[in-house]
């Protein structure tokens, strides 16, 4: 699949499903099939259907029970069976489980006195244990959080069921950027995740309100190259934050703002993206600015999460302190206002912002996937 950019895919995301959902795991399974029946007595290889849904759902029951085939006779059917049979084909491979787990559905049909006899051979490009242990979410939240899990746990594969979530794969693909730029401890991207990563998504069916998702990444370090390197991170922040101890009891989100400025090498669009390099004063971009801060930010127990938009600027953050959500441009992490030479000007002031201010500066970003920044009541 093509990968998308994270900013634009997510601004065109439809409010599906708002960040408080809950998450719904249970295995696959179908809704009871009403429109047919057992033909015979401990048989269940063979159904009886008398209309088109009936015969949908015949096939549905087979390919649920992971069947290689099986008869359906329809009796006091009005339809033309051979084109309800091509239709109904199709539908069924466009059910999740039928795109996600059948090779091939091939059929045929034999008039029979008083009844039309079909029947089906299923060949699966999965085993039934492999359908059998997919997870079902619910909205974008569960999306959300699957692919949250797959980047931390660093798998290599997902494949889980989405129910009430429209969204395409362009949003599933910013959705997994987003969680890989919320893991800056993982983060070793040069040029970004959107052109270092190896990865890829499925959708099965492309379009519905319940599809199942396989996301498949090829991480390109191994476990034990993470494992270094969020140690060596871990290292330089403490250092850091012992260095510059807080007023009160707790780092504040100025605080650590003024530890980022203090630490990095200037800001250049040639820069690095990597945390651990701008922790320890290599002139960075505003991505490397923010994955620091972003990592500081979590040392220190205060929520925090990369917003991306459109604008001035297209990714931020957004931060929890105790007047609420605000809003953390980059410009707060320079070390001196863009297109300065460092040195010649001052630091750039501090500031935090609502969602009104940010809008009437210009900037756009989908409300339904971040925290509201209001004003206090």
């Amino acid at each position: 699949m093509k990968k998308c950019l994270l900013a634009l895919c997510l601004c065109l995301a439809l409010p599906l499903s708002g960040c408080a959902a809950m998450l719904e795991r249970s295995h696959v399974s179908s809704a009871a099939h009403v429109d047919y029946t057992v033909e015979e007595d401990d048989d269940e290889s063979v159904l009886r259907a008398e209309t088109y849904q009936g015969l949908v759902k015949s096939m549905l029951y087979f390919i649920d029970g992971h069947r290689s085939g099986g008869v359906i006779r329809l009796y006091n059917y009005t339809g033309d069976v051979e084109s309800d049979l091509a239709a109904a084909r199709e539908e069924v491979l466009q059910d999740p489980v039928g795109a996600f787990a059948v090779r091939a559905l091939g059929y045929e049909s034999t008039r029979i006195l008083t009844y039309y006899e079909v029947k089906l051979s299923i060949t699966y490009s999965r085993t039934a244990r492999e359908v059998e242990a997919i997870p079902e979410v619910t909205g974008m939240a569960g999306v959300r959080q699957e692919l949250n899990r797959l980047v931390s746990d660093r798998q290599s594969t997902a494949v889980f069921m989405a129910a009430y979530f429209s969204g395409d794969g362009g949003l599933v693909d910013s959705l997994l950027l987003q969680g890989i730029y919320d893991a800056p401890e993982q983060y070793c991207y040069p040029n970004g995740p959107e052109a270092d990563l190896d990865y890829s998504i499925t959708l099965y069916p492309e379009t519905g309100t319940r599809r199942i998702v396989e996301v498949k990444v090829n991480w390109q370090d191994s476990g034990q190259q993470a494992e270094q390197r969020v140690e060596d991170l871990e290292r330089a922040a403490s250092a850091l934050l012992e260095g510059n101890p807080p007023e009160g009891e707790m780092h504040t989100v100025e605080e650590l703002a003024a530890v980022i400025r203090a630490a990095h090498g200037g800001l250049d669009e040639a820069g690095t993206r990597l945390p651990l390099e701008v922790l320890t004063g290599s002139p960075a971009q505003e991505e490397g600015l923010l994955l620091a801060m972003e990592y500081l930010c979590r040392q220190c127990g205060i929520e925090v999460v990369t917003a991306w938009g459109t604008g001035p600027g297209h990714c931020w953050l957004i931060v929890s302190t105790p007047e609420g959500y605000r809003h953390l441009l980059p410009e707060s992490l320079y070390l001196a206002p863009a297109g300065e030479p460092d040195g010649e000007a001052p630091a750039p002031a501090f500031a935090l912002y609502t969602d009104q201010e940010l809008t009437a500066m210009g900037y756009e970003w989908p409300p339904s996937l971040y925290p509201v920044c209001a004003e206090p009541s």
